[in-house]
This record gives structure tokens, C-alpha cells and sequence, in this order.
């Protein structure tokens, strides 16, 4: 194969209680397009505003990925475009990096299967909660062993509010505590428990109770208190609101039946410069969507 073209989604990790475990696909996309060239030369390129930032040479997480399958790159062609914002909390990062070893498994024609690439993209990443729904679709809940994804329900959608300024995740997780309580720890994990019974069955009437959290989000708050505000204005008008991943921005999960009210609720509450999307989660995944030969 010689060009080939992947659609790969922003995703949201943790969900509120499910930190570092749990995340879910948005049909919200990024596209990569890889082709070989005759020449000895790396290119590598953005479309969209959102690419300004991009790095263009082997730092690029795309080049990263392409080259832990592929080897050194002499001679090839990487255009993004780029839609997912960068460090806003819809796993940018991730999307790239699936991107690249998505593309590279069709370049290079490998057997490598969907398992063998999560564990690629979580030396990346350092855990899957972003990467697992990224490159599997739907809803994912992992560990540092196994991965399960979990088919999403028609009944349940995600609601999204995109903070104006990024927030490093490196920054946001330096701040955690390295210890909690044990009442912490034991209300996380039933709530995460419920969380996941709740998306499996479409219970939509538990979700408030499934998402909330005390381990990660409280001291985040503190570095990002429009975040903070925003959740709690959100969770007071019985939405079940929480942090998109490690922030800034805010997510939540809405009955499908509610969702456009919940959307105009949102809106009502943005701080300035904030906006609103009203999203579906996405059932398949990281995919190629074009491939050819020269």
C-alpha cells in the first residue's frame, strides 16, 4: 500500500468516577493521510487552524507511531487535519498516535492485531483510557492487563463544552495527591462500578450518582476554577456533568431523549469564550477510509 487515509476520534477519558480506566469514542474526527514518496524526504503538514501548533518533524506523535512499526521514515508524506483541539481534555494526543499505527499497519502490511496496537499506543500514552476507545470505538474500560469495550447505548449521549485555552495533562496530573482515604477510594470504585453497569444497560436515571468523583477532579478544579463552576452549575440543573479527561474542558452524559435540552442548558451556563457540542458516541473507532496503490 502506498497512500492510505485514517479517520481516527476525539475520545473523553474517566467519565468523572472512572479515572485513568473508563473512557469513550466521539464522532468527532481527525484525518491523517500517509503516502510514500520517491524521494528521501519526510513532510509533514497540518489543515485547519487547529494545526498551527503541530510539530513538524520527528517529534510529531504521528512520525512517533509511524516509525515504532514502520522504522526509521525516509521517505514519506503526513498530512492531518486537523479538527480535535489540542489540550483541551478530547485525547489529541491519543488520536495521533492511533492514527500513525493505524496507517501503519495498512502501509506496511503487518498481521498486527487491534490488541497488539493498543499495547504500542499505551507505551505512548502510559495507560488506555484514551487510546482504547480511540483505536476500538464505543466505550472501553481497562486496567494495566485487559482491555473490554462495551457497545454504547442508543439512550445515552455525550455533551461537551470546549474550554478557549489548553491545559497540559502532564500539569494537571502533577497536582493529584499521591494518597487518598479509603472512603474516597471505596465511593470511587462503586460509583465507577455503577458506571459501568449504567452505559452497559443504558441507565441514564443513575448517571449523577455514576459520575461523580473525589479522587481527581476536586484538586483539579483548583487549577482550573471556571471548570469547576461550570460542573457544578451543570450537576445543580441535574446534568451529569464532569472534566473532559484531565480538563479544561467539560463533558457530560445525557439522555438522548434530553439531550437538546441539555444542550441549551449548557449554553446557557458557558463561560465566555466557551462553546457546546452535542456529540454521539462512535462505535467503531480509529478506520481507514481510503487506500490505494501507485
Amino acid at each position: 500500500m502506498d497512500t492510505v487515509v485514517v479517520r481516527v476520534p476525539a475520545t473523553i477519558a474517566n467519565l468523572g468516577s472512572g479515572f485513568d480506566a473508563i473512557g469513550l469514542a466521539l464522532s468527532w474526527h481527525n484525518e491523517v493521510r500517509i503516502e510514500r514518496r520517491r524521494d528521501d524526504v519526510v513532510v509533514v503538514s497540518g489543515v485547519g487552524d487547529l494545526a498551527n501548533g503541530l510539530p513538524r518533524d520527528s517529534t510529531n506523535l504521528i512520525v512517533r507511531s509511524l516509525e515504532s512499526v514502520m522504522g526509521p521514515l525516509r521517505s514519506i508524506t503526513v498530512n492531518q487535519i486537523v479538527a480535535i483541539p489540542m489540550g483541551r481534555g478530547f485525547g489529541s494526543s491519543a488520536a495521533a498516535v492511533v492514527g500513525g499505527l493505524v496507517g501503519a499497519r495498512a502501509l506496511a502490511g503487518t498481521d498486527d492485531t487491534d490488541e497488539q496496537l493498543l499495547e504500542r499506543a499505551v507505551t505512548f500514552e502510559g495507560h488506555a483510557d484514551n487510546v482504547a476507545p480511540c483505536l476500538l470505538g464505543g466505550i472501553t474500560v481497562s486496567t494495566a492487563e485487559s482491555t473490554l469495550r462495551i457497545d454504547p447505548p442508543a439512550s445515552i449521549r455525550p455533551l461537551v463544552c470546549v474550554a478557549p485555552q489548553a491545559m497540559q495533562t502532564k500539569v494537571a496530573r502533577a497536582a493529584l495527591p499521591t494518597e487518598v482515604s479509603r472512603a474516597d477510594a471505596t465511593a470511587n470504585l462503586g460509583r465507577a462500578a455503577l458506571l459501568v453497569a449504567a452505559l452497559s444497560q443504558g441507565r441514564s436515571d443513575v448517571l449523577m450518582d455514576a459520575t461523580k468523583d473525589l479522587l481527581h477532579q476536586p484538586v483539579r478544579f483548583g487549577l482550573m476554577p471556571e471548570s469547576g463552576e461550570l460542573v457544578r452549575a451543570l450537576r445543580a440543573e441535574g446534568i451529569a456533568a464532569f472534566l473532559a479527561g484531565a480538563g479544561p474542558s467539560v463533558a457530560a452524559l445525557v439522555d438522548d431523549k434530553a439531550a437538546l435540552d441539555g444542550e441549551t442548558t449548557a449554553r446557557a451556563l458557558l463561560p465566555e469564550g466557551w462553546d457546546v457540542r452535542l456529540e454521539s458516541i462512535d462505535p467503531q473507532g480509529a478506520r481507514i477510509v481510503s487506500e490505494r496503490e501507485k
